[in-house]
């Protein structure tokens, strides 16, 4: 099957389908006041720092910062090419300077951790810890990649150790998504309620605050709450409308609460921003609640050309996930999770190989995979779900 590029896919997906829904409201993209400016300063202070790099080359404190904001500004956009880049200022800050420099390891850390890079996140991030062993937020970011990477015994270390610092800014989100992994999930919408208030009260800045929302949201998605859900994105949507990643949970809010028209706006919303491949198999599903096979197929077909614009670090389960939810390319799928679990064993990495396992017909396999997801994770809805359907095959 040809492969499409991310231009042409977007255009198609801009076209084609907005038309169709043309009948429905659509919310303006314009940040709020507040998000606006918020924007403009970070902007501004990029071409700040950009005008200071090109002019000294020595000038390794102004590559880290520049580094820095930009990896704030990926966060946002999800262009990988924005990672890339905060990755190679990063690096060429500690090759200027080491000393004092923890700063620049933890940017590092942070844009490998992006790009799905883990086992080089983990050197990074032992890296920084040991430049500043008091800091909380860098044990913190070690304790994060080793969930990724699934060595659960030492992130629980790791996170025993930070309990009484659980609160503070650079430990709280990190912290919760352990305490979710632990199937402590109502301790970790806790914990991220009562962060969110406590930026508000210090006056952290908007996106801040309004990550919480799209955190608050996920969880609340994942665990059986798509209205809290849907308030959730809205309550970032009034401040920043055009972040790709409130849309998209708004789009899968609104399918779940049987509003495929409403999900088809807000998700093609999200696309025209970001390409992102569990978008483009919502928005097939949400066409197939309409009624209409032909644009949820184009969709479809999409997902599967997608392929090419997946990061560059390599696995993107999203994707496969989305393929494997849809019966599509599945023995390639199989290969891929099955590379993968050799440097990446966690829960999720063992729930999707089971995954890919079952749909390949291998239900003895599948078994033994999921049992490995269960070990850590059996109180995630996905994982239980996965399981069920498993074990209920003969």
């Amino acid at each position: 099957m040809a492969m499409v590029t991310r231009a042409s896919l977007i255009a198609l997906l801009c076209t084609a389908v907005l038309a169709s829904a043309s009948g429905i409201p659509r919310r303006p993209a314009i940040p709020s006041v507040e998000g606006a400016e918020l924007i403009r300063i970070r902007d501004a202070d990029i071409e700040f720092f950009e005008r200071r790099v090109a002019a000294d080359s020595a000038g390794a404190m102004d590559r880290m910062r520049l580094g820095g904001l930009i990896l704030e500004r990926a966060r946002g956009t999800g262009d990988e090419r924005e990672l890339l880049r905060a990755e190679s200022l990063a690096r060429e800050s500690l090759a200027l300077r080491t000393a004092w420099n923890a700063a620049a390891w933890r940017v590092l850390a942070a844009s490998l951790l992006g790009q799905h890079r883990f086992v080089e996140a983990l050197g990074a991030a032992d890296a920084a810890l040991a430049a500043d062993p008091d800091s909380p937020g860098a044990r913190a970011m070690l304790g994060e990649i080793l969930l990724e990477l699934g060595r659960y015994p030492a992130a629980d270390s790791v996170f025993g150790s930070l309990s009484v610092r659980r609160m503070e800014p650079s430990v709280s989100a990190r912290y919760a998504r352990w305490l979710e992994i632990r199937g402590e999930a109502g301790e970790a919408r806790l914990l991220l309620e009562r962060a969110q208030n406590d930026a508000r009260h210090r006056d952290a800045p908007a996106d801040q605050v309004t990550w919480f929302d799209l955190r608050l949201g996920e969880l609340a998605l994942r665990f059986g709450n798509p209205r809290q859900a849907r308030e959730r994105a809205h309550a970032g949507l009034r401040l920043f409308p055009a972040d790709w990643r409130l849309l998209a949970l708004a789009a899968r809010a609104e399918l779940a609460l049987g509003r495929p028209s409403q999900a088809i706006v807000y998700g093609d919303s999200s696309l025209a921003l970001h390409l992102d491949p569990a978008t483009l198999a919502l928005l097939g599903d949400a066409w197939l609640a309409e009624g209409d096979s032909s644009q949820a197929e184009s969709y479809f077909t999409a997902l599967e050309n997608s392929a090419g614009s997946a990061p560059r670090g390599g696995f993107h389960r999203a994707w496969y996930l989305a393929l494997l939810d849809h019966d599509r390319q599945v023995p390639a799928v199989l290969a891929a999770v099955t590379r993968d679990i050799a440097t990446r064993p966690d829960v999720y990495g063992w729930d999707l190989l089971a995954w890919a396992l079952y749909r390949s017909g291998r239900t003895v396999e599948a078994r033994q995979a999921i049992a490995k997801a269960l070990e850590w994770a059996g109180g995630d809805p996905q994982i239980a779900a996965h399981a069920r359907a498993i074990g209920a095959t003969r």
